[in-house]
């Protein structure tokens, strides 16, 4: 026991972490079960639902086709319900609707109860909580970090990969009825409990973006405008951070050619990255049986390389989000999108070799881990104050132009028996994306907040 004279000893204190990245680790968390159940593994129960219910591959490229339209109409109203209600309120019930989809598609045995489920509530639950949502928080509470932190949420796709070999494992071990009704269970216990820790701004926690600390307040940075941006009540007073953000309105933003390009750059890059990931698996199957394997065989082998391009982007979404923060984010989309295209070329080899397979997920990983960066150009272009509802807009346009790519995958499968003639325009399609990414301009400032960064210049306080 130390004496009264004793000299006290003291500890270094240890920072506290930014609630920030809790919302990350949730937002993780969440997007991979989206990612490893619907976005994945889904995929994994397409051959033997078509087996069950006696589908051609056009009609289930028509359920892709019918959810995603059904995302794309909803999404202008689920963005401005996200901006209203809070990220946390939608991610809970995107997690009840999906979970509740995935239950009751075991009971469904015709193809009209299978669309009304998959369409109705699969696709629903998923289009409206989950990235959706968290991506909206995360570009809340990060700036600096914005880029790097959208891409930790990211390796969700490559730890949900897990999901697929497993999903894969059950379907061959249960059935597809009982596969679907454990992920179905799981999904409800997981994210809704995890949905009460996702809050909607550091400003309702006390905090700033990033955990950064306050700036010297100016006489600009009382104005009523700043009060009320991003949910903060218009009668609690805020000090503003040190570098200034540039919160478009949702009007001002889509009245600027840099949203609209930054909609076609990411709609055509859905266009083919939607059917491919819908039909990754069944792709996987039809070149590993030209290598002369059964279909059990080449199902088992294709649920381990789904599995190998969720699990790259682990590696992949964490650096491109590093180097998004450092270079251009555009040159970067572009790099990525012409990945995609060399992986695709891949895929006219008809060894069925599991080399140039493992190449193909090695490639369609790193095209795919170009999902955070077109988020992150958002945020960077036009703030946080509209952000969730400029997000349900882009949507709408990016599935009208996305959701028909399974379905003509399909029906050429069906006449032909192959995927080999798919592959050209889906090659041209991520080109023509590559370039819209690399041409992408930065959107001019409205005339509200070039004058107010005058007013910010010109004081004192500054």
């Amino acid at each position: 026991m130390d004496s009264p004279s004793s000299p006290q000893r003291s500890f270094p204190a240890f920072p506290r972490l930014f609630y920030g990245w809790w919302i990350v680790l949730v937002s993780l968390i969440t997007d991979g079960v989206k990612q490893g159940s619907f976005n994945r593994g889904f995929t994994v129960y397409i051959i033997p639902i078509q087996n069950s219910l006696g589908l051609s591959a056009a009609a289930i490229g028509w359920a892709d086709t019918l959810g995603r339209l059904m995302g794309g109409i909803q999404g202008p109203f689920m963005g401005y319900m996200t901006d209203k209600l809070g990220p946390g309120f939608m991610l809970a019930f995107g997690g009840i609707t999906s979970g509740l989809g995935f239950i009751l598609l075991s009971y469904t045995g015709n193809y009209f109860s299978f669309l009304l489920v998959f369409v109705g509530l699969m696709s629903v639950g998923f289009r409206s909580g989950y990235n959706n949502a968290s991506i909206a928080a995360i570009n809340n509470w990060f700036r600096r970090r914005r880029g790097l932190a959208m891409s930790l949420v990211s390796m969700g796709h490559g730890f949900g990969g897990a999901i697929a070999p497993v999903a894969g494992w059950m379907v061959l071990t249960f059935g597809w009825e009982i596969a679907v009704r454990i992920s179905g269970v799981c999904i409800i216990l997981l994210v809704v409990p995890l949905s009460f820790l996702v809050k909607r701004s550091p400003e309702t926690m006390g905090l700033l973006p990033d955990g950064d600390l306050p700036a010297a307040p100016s006489r600009s940075q009382v104005q009523a405008d700043d009060r009320q941006a991003n949910g903060a009540p218009s009668g609690r007073s805020r000090v503003r951070w040190a570098l200034p953000e540039n919160d478009f309105t949702a009007r001002e933003a889509m009245r600027t050619p840099a949203y609209w390009m930054l909609v076609l750059a990411a709609g055509l890059r859905n266009t083919a990255h939607s059917g491919l990931s819908f039909l990754l698996a069944p792709v996987m199957v039809w070149f590993l049986q030209q290598g002369g394997r059964e279909q059990i065989e080449s199902l088992q082998i294709a649920a381990f390389f789904v599995g190998l391009v969720a699990f790259a982007t682990v590696f992949f979404n964490p650096l491109i989000g590093w180097l998004g923060d450092r270079f251009p984010r555009q040159r970067l989309s572009a790099l990525c999108m012409s990945a995609g295209a060399l992986a695709l070329c891949l895929m006219f080899n008809t060894s069925g070799s599991l080399w140039i397979l493992a190449a193909f997920a090695i490639l369609q990983a790193l095209s795919e881990s170009a999902n955070s960066l077109n988020w992150a150009l958002m945020g960077e272009f036009f703030g946080r104050r509209s952000f969730a509802t400029l997000r349900g807009w882009q949507h709408l346009p990016d599935q009208l132009i996305s959701m028909w790519t399974a379905v003509w995958m399909g029906m050429i499968f069906d006449a032909t028996g192959s995927y080999y003639l798919a592959l050209f325009p889906l090659i041209g399609i991520l080109f023509l994306s590559a370039l819209t990414f690399l041409f992408l301009p930065r959107p001019r400032l409205p005339e509200r907040l070039r004058a107010r960064q005058a007013v910010e210049s010109a004081s004192p306080g500054d």
